[in-house]
């Protein structure tokens, strides 16, 4: 309470002391404004007219001081103009002297109630935001206009766009549509009319190059003012998408081994009794060298073709790991040593880099993994001329929480072609004139059954690249 009349100060103290309400008093503006304790006040009872300065000084000092606090402002004047500039100062009172404690005690108990209000609000609010903050979930208000009014912090990270980045923006912007489908924003807005939708589902592509699936719940909101927005929550499903397309791949694979064995039990009586026949035609025909060279390329022929099957048969097969804490280097080094028969009279080099000096062990299938590293340094060695280099270099590092160990395998070759890059994986794809194309497909298919990732990279250098990202633990 700031007055200068000391007895009516001491009176009003007195009754508000008896009301429950602590009381801390000053008789000028400079005993106020000189106390540096103003976060302990939830209101203040300002006299209009100080003997060192008057309410419109005080104030708005009072404003900056004690912001949470609620400024009662009395006065022995009637004056309008005065209770305007005090209301538009922020006092929540303007009362007038003589002044009646009935009045003065309702004041402070709208107050009260107003402060009470105020701390459930940010009560609530805290409570809100924890809440969104924690949940790993994409949570986005649009507005009318379908602009991006709020983003979560788990939309950041998934995403990575920022809040910043987001804010103002139409999801359409943030996330183009793509195979003709309705953009996100479109989907969503549907909820204007429809009220609450569930279960929509949609691709992603974020900002750091990477597809994410997600399913959005979207129901309408409506602020005070009548203004409408969606409250838009969606849910990364990648992973089940993910494990979906390796159960229907699995499920396909498992038909085509089936096939393949079935064509391959009753193929295998054929390819016999054609080889015996060329068996005994080489020998009738031993002195024509002519026939003997067609037959032989016959025989090539039927060599290719149990290879083929043989092959096939290995690509639709499950894949069942048996995981083991491993020393990766141990493994492709004893790939290298199996391919020697392959290396047999040429110059080629497996150099391990700088990066592989320190230990890296990863709880992976070691039979498996090594059938991923014959697979690319054959392919390696297939296509460098001699002399053949060929690095690896391993680092540690972590995605989304994840310890994994990157490995990258580079040879001095022509290197591979940007169709090459995007194709390498593919079953059958090859560019060998002997060869199935399912090296590489299958090496990817053992890499994602260890829920890790291969990929063929550009590099700036000549040679080819492969990049391998295994995760340490047994996941």
């Amino acid at each position: 309470m700031i007055e200068d009349d000391a007895d009516a100060r001491e009176n009003l103290r007195d009754i508000l002391e008896l009301e429950d309400y602590t009381v801390e008093v000053a008789g000028t503006a400079e005993e106020a404004l000189g106390r540096d304790d103003w976060s302990r006040y939830d209101a203040i009872i300002l006299d209009r007219q100080l003997p060192d300065a008057n309410a419109d000084l005080v104030l708005p000092i009072l404003r900056r001081n004690a912001p949470q606090a609620a400024v009662i402002v009395v006065t022995g004047h009637a004056d309008l103009q005065g209770a305007i500039e005090a209301l538009r100062e922020g006092a929540v009172d303007y009362i007038l002297k003589p002044l009646s404690v009935e009045a003065l005690t309702a004041s402070l108990i709208r107050v009260t109630q107003r402060r009470r209000l105020a701390l459930a609000k940010e009560r609530s609010e805290a409570a809100f935001r924890n809440l969104v903050e924690a949940a790993e979930c994409l949570i986005l208000i649009l507005d009318p206009d379908l602009r991006v009014a709020y983003f979560s912090p788990f939309a950041e990270e998934l995403t990575g766009f920022s809040a910043a980045d987001a804010t103002g923006r139409r999801l359409s912007e943030l996330f183009p549509p793509c195979d003709g489908r309705p953009s996100l924003d479109q989907e969503l807005a549907k909820s204007f009319d429809a009220g609450p939708i569930q279960g929509i589902e949609y691709p992603v592509d974020c900002k750091l190059g990477h597809e994410c699936w997600t399913v959005w719940n979207a129901r309408p909101l409506t602020d005070p003012d009548g203004r409408k927005s969606i409250l838009a929550v969606g849910q990364d499903i990648t992973k089940v998408k993910q494990a979906q397309e390796r159960a229907l791949q699995a499920e396909r694979l498992a038909a085509i081994g089936q096939m393949v064995t079935g064509l391959a039990h009753e193929s295998r009586n054929a390819l016999q009794r054609a080889q015996a026949c060329l068996e005994m035609l080489a020998l009738a025909v031993k002195d024509r060298p002519e026939a003997l060279d067609l037959i032989q390329r016959l025989q090539n022929a039927q060599d290719h073709l149990h290879f083929l099957y043989e092959d096939v048969q290995g690509y639709a097969a499950p894949i069942v790991l048996k995981r083991a804490d491993c020393e990766l280097s141990e493994i492709w080094r004893d790939a290298w040593s199996q391919l020697e028969p392959v290396r047999k009279g040429r110059s080629a080099e497996l150099i391990d880099g700088e990066a592989v000096q320190a230990s890296r062990r990863a709880f992976v299938d070691r039979f498996r993994l090594a059938q991923v590293f014959r697979n690319i340094l054959e392919n390696s060695l297939a296509a460098c001329d001699d002399p053949v280099r060929i690095e690896i270099t391993t680092e540690d590092d972590s995605i989304d929480g994840c310890d994994v160990v990157r490995i990258v395998v580079r040879d001095d070759g022509p290197g591979l072609s940007v169709e090459q890059i995007d194709r390498v994986f593919d079953p059958f794809y090859t560019t060998k004139a002997r060869g199935t194309g399912l090296g590489l497909a299958i090496a990817r298919r053992i890499v994602d059954a260890h829920c890790g990732r291969i990929v063929a990279e550009k590099s700036t250098r000549p040679g080819a690249v492969f990049s391998i990202i295994l995760p340490k633990g047994n996941i």
